[in-house]
């Protein structure tokens, strides 16, 4: 193999922070200086500091620009599919459509300490079941709610360039950073897979109490899967029948027990990456489980491609040797395409 001409499906695809005011002729610029350098694509992703519309028709200027460019240099042109992260709430537009399709937690009170809550669920006599809301971010458990999200963000993309960009990169989508989580659609849900109603088991979820060990089971599994079928899966149906790709990475992935409330699990959703990814956050390398699991998954679906996104947070006296340590690191535990953040 010749590794100085290196395919650039194989060369760096970094983070391009949008952090700006947008202007066609220094976006086709820096382009041109990725290519100089050896850079093999880019994903245009919308950054802190952003004075262009995102979304709008200065922004797509920007991208018709940026897939042209890279369309003539035979580099690889990627949306990244959020104003900032996690993935899924649009820029707004999809959060801002009310209740249904925001982010939800399930509590749990005493009724002698909290007789009364908005959000009520369903109460038994000891306890009173609520749930709180999160107004900036999406309930991907629902279905309904992640169509929503492919229609204002993933279609535009394709209307305007159909196939002639690469793919989208998903950042952190996730379940849940503050608690169990909640979905308008979950009793049903839970009663059509294990043919019980959900309600009366709700205090095991929270007590040592009952049957409590086989209704977390059922109510995780549960959550994992319709995290997985609801936005993983159904964005990646939507790319593949539009011959797109379909690339990104999990929140808190390196540890099982970390991955339970914010994920379910990371490996159901690695099955629906084009390219399985990872982060890999500030300078350290230590035993994770994340690229043993991102290996087994390309090892048993026959993906080709591993990605990490790294060198975040790793403070600005960084040395080149430091980062190539690392990345090498990676790269003889299966990692074969960097992602360099920002």
């Amino acid at each position: 193999m010749d590794f100085k001409n290196v395919d650039k499906k194989y060369r760096p695809v970094p983070f391009w922070s949008w952090n700006e005011k947008l202007n066609t002729a220094e976006t086709k610029r820096q382009i041109g200086l990725m290519d100089d350098v050896g850079i093999g694509g880019f994903f245009m992703h919308a950054r802190g500091g952003l004075q262009t519309e995102y979304m709008g028709d200065e922004w797509f200027e920007n991208v018709t620009a940026s897939v042209e460019e890279a369309d003539k240099r035979g580099m690889h042109a990627w949306a990244y599919d959020e104003n900032g992260w996690p993935s899924g709430f649009g820029g707004g537009k999809v959060n801002g459509l009310g209740l249904k399709y925001q982010q939800k937690y399930l509590r749990m009170a005493k009724l002698e300490d909290k007789p009364e809550a908005e959000h009520e669920i369903y109460r038994d006599g000891r306890y009173i079941f609520y749930f709180d809301v999160n107004p900036f971010y999406v309930d991907t458990l629902d279905h309904e709610v992640i169509a929503e999200f492919i229609r204002v963000i993933y279609q535009p993309y394709y209307d305007k360039y159909k196939d002639g960009f690469d793919g989208f990169f998903t950042d952190e989508p996730q379940i849940s950073r503050n608690g169990i989580p909640w979905s308008i659609n979950l009793p049903a849900e839970y009663e059509k897979e294990y043919g019980e109603p959900l309600y009366p088991h709700l205090y095991e979820l929270f007590c040592d109490e009952g049957d409590y060990i086989q209704t977390r089971l059922q109510f995780w599994r549960l959550v994992t899967m319709l995290f997985s079928e609801n936005f993983m899966k159904q964005i990646h149906d939507w790319c593949k029948a539009h011959n797109l790709k379909f690339t990104g990475h999990m929140v808190l992935e390196e540890r099982l027990d970390w991955q339970i409330t914010s994920n379910g699990a990371c490996m159901p959703h690695y099955e629906y990456f084009d390219i399985p990814g990872m982060d890999w956050l500030c300078r350290p390398i230590y035993p994770c489980l994340t690229i043993h699991q991102l290996a087994s998954t390309a090892a048993q679906t026959g993906k080709k491609q591993i990605l990490t996104e790294s060198f975040a947070l790793c403070g600005h006296n960084v040395s080149h040797e430091e980062l190539k340590r690392n990345y090498e690191w990676m790269m003889v535990r299966g990692v074969n395409l960097l992602c360099q953040h920002l």
